[in-house]
């Protein structure tokens, strides 16, 4: 299991300051966007051995319109690689959907011009 640490980057490192007006009007919107993250800590379950890394987020960006087709295939091909499934959950497929619009998630087809 990994946690995140419960900060943003300051400064011009947090990109979803872009996006504060959207979040705010619209806060069931899914939005894309990319991280830099690093390992901030670690902590030992003495009694199990078990080792929790806590990511932190060094950089987050969201990205543009233009942009979501090439991270949603992006997105597709590290979940096949992590999981070796070729199918995305229902669940998953969902969100992505809700995401990327009008972009088949099976098959990145627009579908919506």
């Amino acid at each position: 299991m990994t946690r995140l640490t419960g900060t943003l980057p300051g400064g011009d490192a947090n990109g979803l300051v872009a996006i504060a007006r959207q979040l705010i009007d619209s806060p069931h919107e899914v939005h894309v966007a990319v991280v830099l993250l690093d390992c901030k800590s670690s902590k030992v379950d003495h009694d199990t051995g078990e080792i929790i890394p806590t990511a932190r987020i060094r950089r987050v960006e969201v990205i543009g319109k233009q942009d979501k087709e090439l991270a949603q295939q992006m997105m597709r091909r590290a979940l096949e690689a992590r999981t070796g499934k070729t199918v995305l959950p229902f669940d998953l497929e969902e969100d992505m959907r809700s995401a990327f619009g009008g972009i088949d998630p099976n098959t990145g087809e627009i579908l919506d011009p």
